[in-house]
């Protein structure tokens, strides 16, 4: 699995993030959820804590085609993990 670290400035390539994680085991995964596909976003929450025991903190957009707020940002980034962007 590779972990990209999402960038808004041009950059030549995308990066990789370092990061020791090697399980999601008692991790803080955060998703933020767009709206649009509200079974798979359920269902990834469940996966990951159910079979992954990751500790998940879902956040919904009040618009799913409209930026997150800063503050659902700032709260996702509490997490060591966040998903967001996920594309059917």
């Amino acid at each position: 699995m590779d972990i990209m670290i999402p960038v808004w400035q041009q950059a030549s390539a995308p990066r990789l993030a370092t990061s020791d994680l090697s399980g999601l085991k008692g991790t803080t995964v955060a998703i933020v959820d767009d709206g649009f596909d509200t079974p798979f976003t359920d269902r990834l929450e469940t996966l990951l804590r159910d079979v992954h025991g990751a500790v998940v903190h879902a956040f919904k957009k009040p618009l799913g085609s409209a930026p997150s707020p800063a503050s659902l940002i700032e709260a996702a980034a509490q997490s060591r993990v966040a998903v967001v962007g996920i594309g059917l």
